[in-house]
């Protein structure tokens, strides 16, 4: 089993290697990975799940299961309000 792993992994490397020898495929790759970077911005990721609120966030922060509840509650509440 050890043997046939090293064996894909080696294929793999190869295979990659060939792939990214042509500079159009370079330039594929590069373009996929700055996507993948934008999509998944740290901005992005930091606010992710934080409330606007700088004391419900400290709430939410400690992992009260309450303040999670009152959380939820607020968020429902609004979505109400908002239809």
């Amino acid at each position: 089993m050890g043997n046939m792993s090293k064996i894909v992994g080696a294929a793999g490397a190869v295979a990659g290697t060939i792939y990214l020898s042509k500079s159009e495929n370079r330039k594929k790759v590069k373009g996929q990975l700055n996507k993948a970077k934008k999509k998944l911005s740290t901005r992005y990721i930091k606010n992710l799940g934080k409330p606007a609120d700088i004391d419900h966030s400290e709430m939410i922060s400690e992992g009260a299961m309450t303040s999670v509840q009152y959380y939820n509650n607020l968020q429902q509440e609004s979505l109400k309000n908002k239809q």
